[in-house]
């Protein structure tokens, strides 16, 4: 069998980015950019104010200079306003320089007339160099400057950035659509009865989660009897990816070939799920157009193919990276028995110490179909094939099964 590396990378090299559309930014977030966002105005606009104070001609700014003071204290005033020699206009931070400003004197090194109301003249304190407590234009950036390039993923702290630059509709790749359906006589919707030794469809809505955590949509078909394969997955293969989950029967593998999926990768090494099956639809022009993944019908099972394996040709599809997902590492600690010549995705929880190091610690359960025990899981650790035993205190690689820190710690 493969190891999980060699199935990721077969999957991945025959996956290309898929559609692009063009979407409103408040829907971007999460999605890879197809074209690059460029500035089309500088930041900021124009010469504004960096603190409170007066804004003037820095040639006036001499010592001893009483300056008449011109607008009223009114953020509107600023941008209309045009300063002459001796004259000053009061600013705050953000405000537009008015015309013929060049500087702006901090209120505490002016002093106004002793008068009630706005003062209507001021005396200078202290000496003010041009340029000096203003914020250019164009200080941060200059129209036609690459915000963000094409294949960067539309992150929380760029819309601020993108909205202020007019990249309102930004072209980015489409969404991929996953088509999720169990198969099996005995199986009943999670909302039914298992009456007559039936038994709910667990791993339906377990494989629907991390797909729409990877930034999917999902349409999960439910649990499919035999005789109903053919028209499931006719319907299914309108999405890119499919994923069935149930047991190796002849009849289903029938039925993928019916369907023309080439079978590419029949087992990896892995632990659990080892039992997954991965093949394509590859259409006239020679190109993939659906990748089906056949996954065994135990929840943990199916929750660890699809978050090792499906989640990244998710993010492939969706313009994101060919190689592998970046990796996270923690510190082991508690020990565990040695593993055999597959790798181990173990359930664990993840805690950080009071030296800001991320730990991992296996949660104590009894196999794949201990969804209780399994429910408390954070990360699955990745213990590599033939090692340990595990005593604590060694780095392993860990996948977080959803955001971390919980919203809810």
């Amino acid at each position: 069998m493969l190891s999980l590396a060699e199935a990721r990378a077969q999957i991945l090299e025959r996956a290309e980015p898929g559609e692009t559309i063009e979407v409103c930014l408040a829907e971007a977030l999460g999605l890879v950019l197809a074209e690059p966002a460029v500035a089309d105005v500088d930041l900021p606009p124009f010469d504004r104010a960096a603190l409170d104070g007066y804004a003037l001609r820095a040639s006036d700014g001499r010592v001893e200079t009483r300056l008449r003071v011109v607008g009223l204290h009114d953020d509107d005033e600023c941008s209309e306003l045009e300063i002459s020699a001796d004259e000053a206009a009061h600013v705050a931070p953000g405000d537009p320089i008015p015309w013929g400003a060049d500087a702006v004197l901090r209120s505490d090194r002016i002093r106004p007339e002793p008068d009630l109301g706005p003062p209507r003249l001021v005396e200078v304190l202290e000496p003010v160099e041009v340029g000096e407590n203003l914020v250019p234009r164009g200080h941060y950036l200059r129209a036609g400057t690459e915000l963000a390039p094409a294949g960067a993923r539309v992150r929380m702290a760029m819309v601020g950035l993108l909205a202020a630059q007019g990249c309102v509709h930004p072209v980015c790749y489409r969404r991929v659509r996953v088509a999720v359906f169990a198969v099996g006589d005995h199986m009943v919707g999670p909302g039914e009865a298992p009456v007559m030794h039936r038994e709910r469809n667990a791993a339906g809505a377990t494989v629907v989660a991390p797909c729409l955590r990877w930034g999917a949509t999902a349409h999960d078909l439910g649990a499919i009897a035999e005789d109903d394969l053919d028209a499931a997955l006719s319907r299914a293969l309108t999405a890119p990816i499919v994923v069935v989950m149930g047991r190796s029967t002849s009849t289903l593998r029938r039925a993928l070939l019916r369907a023309g999926v080439e079978p590419v990768i029949s087992g990896v090494s892995i632990q659990p799920g080892s039992r997954m099956n991965y093949g394509v639809v590859v259409g006239p022009s020679g190109r993939v157009e659906h990748h089906v993944f056949h996954l065994p019908p135990s929840p943990i099972a199916a929750l660890t193919v699809t978050s090792l394996l499906v989640g990244p040709l998710i993010a492939r599809l969706q313009g994101g990276s060919a190689g592998p997902p970046p990796a996270l590492r923690a510190v082991w600690t508690a020990p565990h028995r040695p593993t055999d010549d597959r790798l181990w995705a173990v359930p664990v929880t993840l805690a950080v110490d009071d030296q800001a190091r991320l730990l991992a610690t296996p949660i104590d359960y009894r196999g794949k179909d201990d969804l209780l025990g399994f429910a408390r899981a954070e990360a699955l650790a990745l213990l590599a094939p033939k090692s340990g035993p595990w005593q604590g205190g060694e780095i392993v690689e860990v996948a977080p099964l959803g955001p971390w820190p919980p919203h809810d710690s």
